[in-house]
């Protein structure tokens, strides 16, 4: 009998530690995403800042990956690890991050379209801010069509970016750009 609660004893330790480490792992990739967006880091760049910064202040990875996930501002302890290795720092330009969120959101109306089928829908913003969640009312048909032609995005008016956009149309509702980057 005792050998039995032994054997629960062991196997539920286990898997206590087992679940441990797959939270622990789970933060760790969701910190890398979080770092890569903010710093146009590839992930395995944000890993490496990661992991440096953690053991350049003798801390777990998975702590300061916490502190990445829960804070709106990047830990001082990444900021003092890429001041220090500066040469870690190779972040995109603003224009190439613009260019990335822009795909991005078109790929989630894309899909958000494909879903609808060839209803109406409330669509999101496709500009290059990545924080900007606002919806954009857009005939589905109208989407895919725009979607057709590469480099034009649908934006609320006033969210295109004049430095690195040429606005094509804007109708009060939305607004037509084109990424002069392709």
């Amino acid at each position: 009998m005792e050998a039995i609660e032994l054997d629960e004893t062991f196997w539920r330790r286990r898997a206590e530690e087992l679940q441990h480490a797959l939270d622990s792992r789970i933060v760790i990739e969701q910190a890398k995403g979080v770092l890569a967006e903010r710093l146009g880091l590839d992930i395995e760049g944000a890993f490496n800042v990661l992991r440096g910064a953690a053991r350049g202040e003798r801390m777990k990875a998975h702590d300061l990956a916490s502190a990445v996930v829960k804070n709106r501002d990047t830990p001082q302890t990444i900021v003092r690890f890429l001041a220090r290795n500066p040469h870690l720092f190779h972040v995109s330009s603003r224009d190439e991050r613009v260019a990335r969120t822009e795909e991005f959101f078109k790929r989630v109306n894309d899909t958000m379209r494909n879903e609808l089928g060839d209803g109406d829908g409330n669509f999101l913003c496709e500009c290059g801010n990545i924080a900007c969640t606002e919806k954009l009312a857009l005939n589905a048909e109208d989407l895919r069509l725009l979607h057709s032609i590469e480099g034009y995005f649908a934006v609320l008016p006033g969210h295109q970016i004049p430095e690195i956009e040429t606005l094509v149309k804007e109708n009060g509702r939305y607004a037509i750009v084109h990424n002069n980057m392709g």
